[in-house]
């Protein structure tokens, strides 16, 4: 069963503006006496801490660091100890996992559906953890929950802005490891190409890897000889390879996860961000709440996790016409007119 973002909760969390490359603040700083006054939620006296397993770094500008600005909104909002663990090897999980759990931290996140198998295995051990796999699919113990981002969502924009503005009619788009959320949003792509403009052709590839700039790089390259003058990469740090690829030679870039234009201000015109700090503030209220289920819960576009960044420079570069279709575009996704993936 999924299960969507609370009303409340979306409220909250739109009130909270982030950097992911900051901590987070809360839309009004609390009173020094009342660290833990969090507005509607109902807050108890002990909150639980807060552990964070992610598989790569925190400063790869994309999945990683959002994560990460996740457990530092919960620091920062609800005053709670937290604790994390980057570049955690597929060796490493469990147990990275089990001595989060083993020296008492009431919540454990873990940072993507490679988590999965680990958590499962872990959690039986640990029944006062509460466990998160954020873009998980399972839910099959009872202190084991998933968050699922929306991926489809994200790559469906992608494909529909850089189909609006190709001069070309190529456009390509480049996937990192292939588990769910990637090759989603690489679907994603597609469709939101197709949706846009039918007659624009796509370039897709996986290069199966989150750390190999060079090959992302290369698949650009590849792709730019053969005619795309606008490249999105949904790959995690090797997603940086492709945006020095478009720089190199001139054409242009759609950043992912986070607003990636001071990375190659030569290249992104836009970036479709994911506000992931919004999964974690739904899953710490619910769990705070005493209602995050043993279940599968699943937020985007609608929920305001999924949004465009500024043009920056490129705000001359993009034609009325464009913004207005995009705006119609993100309207029919956002209000459930649009299927993306069967």
């Amino acid at each position: 069963m999924k299960k969507y973002f609370k009303p409340l909760v979306l409220l909250l969390a739109l009130m909270m503006v982030v950097s992911f490359t900051a901590c987070a603040s809360p839309a009004e700083d609390p009173p020094a006496a009342d660290p833990n006054d969090n507005g509607d939620v109902d807050v108890p006296a002990e909150l639980p801490s807060v552990a964070l397993a992610l598989p790569g770094p925190i400063a790869d500008l994309g999945w990683n660091a959002s994560g990460y600005a996740g457990l530092m909104l919960l620091e920062e909002t609800y005053g709670v100890e937290v604790s994390f663990t980057e570049s955690v090897s597929q060796s490493d999980i469990e147990d990275v996992l089990r001595n989060y759990a083993a020296a008492g931290f009431g919540v454990v996140f873990a940072h993507g559906s490679q988590f999965q198998d680990a958590v499962l295995n872990t959690a039986p051990e640990f029944t006062d953890t509460k466990f998160v796999i954020i873009n998980g699919i399972a839910s099959q113990a009872p202190n084991v929950a998933s968050v699922q981002v929306a991926d489809e969502e994200q790559g469906f924009l992608m494909g529909a802005f850089a189909a609006l503005m190709t001069e070309t009619g190529t456009i390509g788009v480049i996937g990192g490891a292939e588990i769910p959320p990637i090759t989603n949003a690489v679907a994603g792509f597609s469709v939101g190409a197709e949706y846009a403009d039918p007659s624009v052709r796509v370039l897709s590839a996986m290069t199966g890897s989150f750390e190999d700039v060079s090959a992302a790089k290369e698949t650009a390259l590849s792709m730019i000889d053969q005619n795309a003058d606008f490249i999105a990469a949904i790959a995690n740090q090797a997603g940086l390879g492709p945006l020095e690829a478009t720089a190199e030679r001139g054409v242009y870039s759609i950043g992912a996860n986070v607003d990636q234009f001071e990375t190659s201000p030569e290249s992104v015109v836009t970036s479709v961000e994911k506000d992931v700090t919004i999964a974690y503030d739904f899953a710490f209220t619910n769990i705070i709440e005493g209602t995050l289920d043993a279940d599968i819960y699943r937020i985007g576009a609608a929920e305001g996790l999924i949004f465009f960044s500024p043009y920056h420079d490129f705000e001359d570069f993009v034609p009325d016409s464009v913004r207005d279709r995009m705006d119609e575009i993100m309207a029919d996704l956002v209000e459930g007119r649009v299927t993306i993936l069967n």
